[in-house]
């Protein structure tokens, strides 16, 4: 119990550099509180890169693996320790993605939606619809437009950090990530006319 609670002070009140000095010098519990508080975002982005949770479990496992045996690697000078840790998840997928044939080798993996109780059958249906015609729509971008959707709409990175993790200049983050939503509400449209022209 006491050692939860330091755990949860270390997570808490420590900085990313604090933290990173203390696993350094071989703090197991820093190390613990590092993966609490990024193990997060770099298992959704691994998640919405390959579409497999397994894929994404073991990407994460071998990010914070790195973490530990080459953590004296991260400079704290040159960004923050999240874009760092996303930039391995990165690196770790398209070195799956080169094993594979295509993107599509990783299995999608169908998550639970969550519900009102008060939504009748229309809205439900409204919603799974919806709800499938943006995987479709994100599914059909390439994995680099992809993965900048990723970290700047769903993970709320700002261009910078993103820059970071993709190791391309902000411009490059910008055009992509203008491309992907002119061609994300592209592919949108289509799918939502489908689903309407099948209704009629």
């Amino acid at each position: 119990m006491f050692e939860r609670l330091r755990r949860r002070r270390l997570e808490g009140e420590l900085s990313d550099g604090e933290l990173h000095r203390a696993a350094l010098a071989g703090s197991g519990e820093a190390m613990a509180a590092l993966y609490q508080r990024h193990g997060g975002l770099v298992y959704r982005f691994s998640l919405q890169m390959s579409r497999d949770a397994a894929v994404a479990e073991e990407i994460t496992q071998e990010v914070f693996l790195a973490l530990l045996t080459r953590i004296d690697r991260f400079d704290a000078g040159r960004g923050a320790l999240s874009t760092w840790l996303c930039g391995i998840a990165r690196r770790q997928f398209w070195k799956r993605l080169e094993q594979n044939e295509s993107a599509g080798a990783f299995d999608e993996e169908s998550a639970a939606e969550l519900e009102c109780p008060t939504d009748g059958p229309a809205e439900i249906l409204l919603r799974h619809e919806a709800v499938a015609a943006v995987r479709a729509g994100m599914d059909e971008l390439p994995a680099p437009l992809r993965e900048v959707v990723i970290l700047c709409a769903l993970e709320e990175m700002s261009y910078e950090q993103a820059a970071q993790v993709l190791a391309v200049p902000v411009g490059t983050v910008r055009s992509r990530l203008h491309r992907a939503k002119a061609r994300l509400a592209g592919l949108l449209r289509g799918e939502m006319a489908d689903i309407e022209r099948k209704r009629r």
